[in-house]
């Protein structure tokens, strides 16, 4: 699966003009232009673009396509953090998702579109902005406030990069990370990878150098000590 995402991270630009699109492409080990070949994503453009022209309300043209052409559900806590949640392709594959898979969804059709959509951060969590909206990918879009978002998540970790809009390596950082820490304990040699994309997407992120430590005890414990 990381072949080419690794290739992706090495490349001289170090993923600065990277295409999410592509990227849901590269990460799930596919050629870049995958996307083009898939008909669930090719639909929910089209789709899209009739509730736009019938609506002229792009918010709800947003929402339709998610919860209602592609009908994605929540995963469920215990499975938010699996691939098939997280990575788009599989996520429009098997009509489920978490919160980074959705905002991850949602980012494409931004960048498909020329949208206003955001990702935004909040203690072990992450929403999507639409025009300045703050939708919630877990309850189908459902409005929350900012400061309904601080109350809720108060007693979480922050991290400072919270209500700040992430940018493209930053948001592909944390997936790498959450990806890592879905295969930390079953295959750390694998995780090991993705703490690498993490590390040279988001290396400010709290937990990225921590977990990739763990990576290498757990490959190699000679290698740990000499881990700067």
């Amino acid at each position: 699966m990381l072949i080419v995402a690794l290739m992706l991270v090495l490349a001289p630009n170090r993923g600065q003009n990277i295409s999410l699109v592509s990227a849901a492409c590269t990460f799930d080990d596919f050629e870049p232009q995958c996307f083009d070949r898939n008909s669930r994503w090719n639909e929910g453009l089209y789709y899209f673009d009739s509730v736009l022209y019938d609506t002229k309300d792009t918010l709800r043209a947003v929402k339709s396509v998610l919860w209602d052409f592609w009908g994605l559900e929540f995963a469920g806590e215990e499975e938010s953090t699996a691939p098939s949640s997280i990575l788009p392709g599989r996520s429009l594959e098997y009509g489920k998702s978490g919160c980074v898979g959705m905002t991850w969804l949602a980012l494409m059709l931004a960048e498909a579109r020329q949208l206003r959509i955001d990702a935004i951060l909040v203690p072990g969590h992450m929403f999507f902005r639409v025009n300045g909206v703050n939708l919630e990918p877990n309850r189908e879009g459902y409005h929350y406030s900012d400061e309904e978002y601080r109350k809720k998540y108060a007693e979480g970790s922050w991290s400072g990069y919270e209500f700040r809009p992430l940018y493209k390596k930053q948001f592909l950082g944390l997936v790498a990370f959450d990806m890592g820490n879905y295969f930390l304990e079953s295959n750390p040699e694998n995780a090991l990878a993705w703490y690498k994309i993490a590390s040279e997407f988001f290396p400010a992120y709290p937990g990225v150098d921590k977990n990739r430590r763990l990576a290498i005890e757990k490959v190699d414990p000679r290698k740990s000590a000499r881990v700067r």
